[in-house]
């Protein structure tokens, strides 16, 4: 089974600054490769070690606004370029804005909108 086999979320690729918090250490990075519902990729030179639990504060930029998430998580994959983080914890609010910004930058919208339905809203909730 390839990663992307494996995977439960769309991935949109999004620039933005990213600070990866850990115990002892915070790693900065420019290149948040992508994200998407449930974790990720981080673009860095000196990564974390893999198994590490990790708060991301990640800038969600728009045209007029800035708005930080910030997000539980823990050091899935660790290479060379960067480390792939599995999001744990993330709060109501954040987890909304996180999925808008995902969905304006995913080749498939409704995808997005499916994952977000089908992980994160209870039964009772759902229309």
């Amino acid at each position: 089974m390839t990663i992307s086999e494996k995977r439960r979320f769309t991935r949109a690729p999004f620039q933005t600054e990213v600070r990866v918090i850990s115990d002892d250490r915070i790693v900065v990075s420019h290149h948040l490769q992508n994200v998407s519902l449930g974790g990720a990729y981080v673009l860095v030179d000196n990564p974390l070690p893999q198994g590490m639990p990790c708060i991301l504060n990640i800038d969600l930029i728009g045209p007029r606004s800035l708005l930080r998430v910030e997000i539980e998580g823990e050091v899935i994959r660790v290479e060379e370029k960067g480390m792939a983080v599995k999001f744990t914890r993330i709060d109501v609010d954040s987890l909304v804005h996180l999925r808008h910004f995902i969905r304006i930058h995913a080749q498939d919208p409704d995808a997005v909108d499916y994952e977000f339905e089908s992980n994160f809203l209870d039964k009772e909730d759902a229309p």
